[in-house]
């Protein structure tokens, strides 16, 4: 069974690695943030308690963005059957740039505690009704959208629905097999903007292009297959 926690404390405990930029700690904080959105639109809490959380998980999401893009493009060129010394010294390079860009940052002070209203299941269940049924609009809308902002759009109501769903219990497989398909979309689309605009891996862009836009068509695909039997349990929540 889920529950509604004590984000304030986990985060308190991430605090230290959070500041001097872990990778698993800005992980960790991304998906807390995430679980805060869900209690704090059942909480209704003060706007400057969502702000505070919003801003938090602001500042760390383009790090972990970029996190993600250089795991992937790692994976990638061990895929290519790119040497070992040329990975190591692109992962030694970005490894360096990306502490350059987490220099950048400005962390928002801790933010504050989530206050647990009465009632708080009663009304759980009352946004997840809700939300299922903006989401089967949406969902209906974005088979067919090119956009890759409506598709953006619609896994970000996805994974608010997902976390608000854990405040009671586990989300289905259903719609976590949707949401990480929805994710490698939108890592393709990621490091496909990153090798556009920036001067990586030269020699290997071609290359590391093409398999993006397999992998992010190929999880585009599953996604639609998976869609009949989310639109389905999404209904069931709607009723």
């Amino acid at each position: 069974m889920g529950s509604f926690g004590h984000p304030r404390r986990t985060l308190r405990a991430l605090w230290p690695q959070l500041n001097v930029g872990s990778p698993d700690a800005i992980h960790e904080v991304r998906k807390l943030t995430r679980r805060v959105q869900a209690q704090v639109r059942v909480a209704r809490s003060p706007r400057a308690t969502r702000r505070a959380w919003r801003d938090l998980r602001r500042a760390v999401a383009g790090v972990r963005d970029r996190d993600a893009a250089g795991a992937h493009l790692l994976q990638a060129l061990r895929d290519l059957g790119v040497s070992d010394s040329e990975r190591a010294t692109f992962q030694a390079v970005w490894t360096a740039d990306r502490e350059a860009r987490f220099a950048g940052v400005t962390l928002p002070p801790l933010p504050p505690a989530v206050k647990k209203p009465r009632h708080w299941k009663a009304r759980t269940r009352t946004l997840l009704s809700r939300d299922a049924r903006a989401l089967i609009e949406e969902g209906d809308r974005v088979m067919d959208s090119r956009h890759v902002e409506d598709w953006h759009m619609w896994r970000r109501h996805l994974k608010r629905y997902r976390y608000t769903h854990a405040l009671l219990d586990g989300p289905p497989n259903t719609l976590l097999r949707v949401l990480d398909d929805l994710g490698r979309m939108q890592d393709a689309h990621v490091i496909g903007q990153v090798l556009a605009t920036e001067e990586w891996l030269p020699e290997y862009r071609d290359a590391l292009l093409e398999r993006e836009e397999h992998a992010r068509l190929a999880a585009e695909a599953r996604v639609r297959r998976g869609w009949p039997a989310l639109r389905r349990r999404l209904a069931a929540q709607a009723s």
